[in-house]
């Protein structure tokens, strides 16, 4: 395995988060790239966490996607509406599974993995807890979003990867034990 796909996914991510340099690296080595015919690698349980101007951020590398198959990976059809049914925000507890589904949904995206100069794209959950509130009536709000970090992005694919980040941030809210999350970003167009 090369090092330097390593130290391009590890620059990719600081556009969103400054990541902790050593720890990432070590998960990716460890973890490993895809193979030719994977479609994506997941990583080993990870967590930076980062407290700045009241918000803990704390950052999660989850996997690393093969550019190479993104087109075969793809959802599209009726298999893309079974999937946007079974992986609502409704019924999925699991913010990953959200945000991959989402990522094979969206069109644009997809064509952005497909054409990228690098073979690998290192996705991770940024989740950031605002400290200041606290008690019943004044919750800390919890806002989770997904991090796309493709090496090497002209600035309209890097646009289409930004706004599929903010269209797919959820707020996790709830009673302790029930969690919920609803989406609070804006629906991107031709998804």
């Amino acid at each position: 395995m090369k090092n330097n796909y390593i130290d391009d996914l590890i620059h990719s991510v600081a556009r969103v988060v400054k990541p902790n340099v050593p720890l990432l690296k070590d998960v990716l080595v460890i973890g490993g790239m895809p193979d030719k015919t994977q479609n994506l690698q997941y990583l080993s349980y990870n967590r930076d966490t980062t407290l700045a101007r009241g918000l803990s951020c704390e950052f999660s590398a989850v996997a690393v996607i093969n550019n190479r198959r993104a087109s075969e990976w793809q959802l599209t059809g009726y298999p893309k509406k079974i999937s946007r049914w079974v992986f609502s925000t409704r019924w999925a507890r699991n913010p990953l599974d959200l945000f991959i589904n989402n990522l094979r949904c969206n069109p644009s995206v997809m064509s952005v993995l497909a054409g990228a100069t690098s073979n690998y794209t290192l996705l991770g959950i940024l989740t950031e807890t605002d400290l200041q509130g606290s008690g019943l009536t004044n919750r800390r709000a919890q806002y989770i979003c997904p991090v796309v970090a493709v090496p090497g992005l002209e600035v309209n694919a890097l646009q289409i990867i930004q706004a599929f980040e903010s269209a797919n941030q959820i707020k996790k809210s709830g009673i302790i034990g029930l969690e919920l999350y609803r989406k609070t970003g804006r629906q991107m167009a031709g998804t």
